[in-house]
């Protein structure tokens, strides 16, 4: 187990360092210039700004600069490997670490309530489905899952606003004043992966429950709940488990749809915002936050493979 984890680690180190690469080169040459706005800078700041990632030097140099391997114009090391992301080319005076850190844990917060919802609800929603297949339950869950997944974010949260916020006033409108202030968000967001997780479950789940060691237990005796919930549902929920992963990390980075909705300070708006606005090192940031909780988690799943089924060895 131990040298896994090491193993997946430094690989996690190189996918890290190509993402970062990638897109660092993809920012570079894109066109257009993060100077190249309405509203001009001053020649100092624009000057200030470019020494700092020595942006008239070749794409090596910037390369090097931002990583933190040599030193830009000022003769200073200032980059990545020292855990400086730079500061926000379009919010002049703000860091980049501290917007991430100043947005990240709404986002988080969002999504991790977000999280809990679509997994709990989706793989209880699906397991019930398979196990009374073709019933009235059966048809009534999918049905859901459908609506579910066809109702966009965007129509789904005015109308969870219209309905609890507005008319019964339960909820409020929006903001991010109070706990209750992530239920409704947080619904939003679960609402379409809910049904793919769903679906996913009844159809492993349907799998599991034709298998030799299902017809096995029932045979001997055992109660067909403790035959469900003990013995299945560990393995139907392997393919599950696996789209847990990626899902935590794209709900844990935010929605800007869901957040431009609830007009909540997170950090989804972030990734299109940076594009817009060509603020390379936000949009850096935002990418290398997102890629570190994609592969930190995708290690996790790979560890909870092992607890959940015994045959999988991590070591093989």
């Amino acid at each position: 187990m131990l040298a896994f984890i090491f193993r997946r680690t430094i690989l996690m180190v190189v996918v890290l360092w190509c993402v970062v690469t990638l897109t660092f080169v993809l920012v570079r040459l894109s066109p257009g210039s993060p100077f190249a706005r309405e509203r001009k800078l001053s020649p100092e700041t624009e000057a200030q700004m470019k020494r700092e990632y020595n942006l008239d030097g070749p794409l090596w140099q910037q390369y090097g600069t931002y990583l933190g391997l040599l030193r830009n114009p000022d003769g200073e090391f200032h980059g990545l490997l020292e855990g400086y992301l730079g500061s926000s080319v379009k919010m002049r005076g703000r860091q980049v670490a501290d917007l991430i850190s100043q947005n990240f844990p709404v986002s988080a917060l969002l999504g991790f309530v977000a999280f809990c919802v679509a997994s709990i609800v989706g793989v209880w929603l699906g397991a019930l489905a398979a196990v009374r297949h073709h019933s009235f339950i059966d048809r009534s869950s999918m049905l859901v899952a459908l609506v579910l997944i066809s109702i966009p974010a965007f129509v789904t949260g005015p109308l969870l606003v219209l309905v609890f916020a507005l008319k019964l006033r339960w909820l409020p409108v929006g903001g991010w004043n109070t706990l209750s202030s992530v239920l409704l968000p947080s619904v939003t967001l679960a609402g379409p992966y809910i049904a793919y997780i769903a679906r996913l479950m009844r159809a492993s789940m349907l799998e599991v429950l034709k298998q030799d060691f299902v017809r096995t237990a029932l045979a001997k005796g055992l109660a067909e709940r403790r035959v469900i919930y003990q013995h299945a549902l560990k393995v139907a929920i392997l393919p599950v488990v696996t789209y847990l992963g990626p899902l935590a990390a794209n709900l844990l980075t935010g929605s800007i749809v869901v957040e431009a909705v609830f007009n909540l300070p997170g950090i989804g708006s972030f990734f299109v915002s940076s594009i817009l606005n060509h603020d390379d090192t936000l949009l850096l940031g935002v990418t290398i936050i997102y890629c570190t909780l994609l592969i930190g988690l995708n290690l996790l799943v790979d560890i909870a493979y092992s607890w959940l089924d015994p045959r999988i060895r991590l070591g093989a």
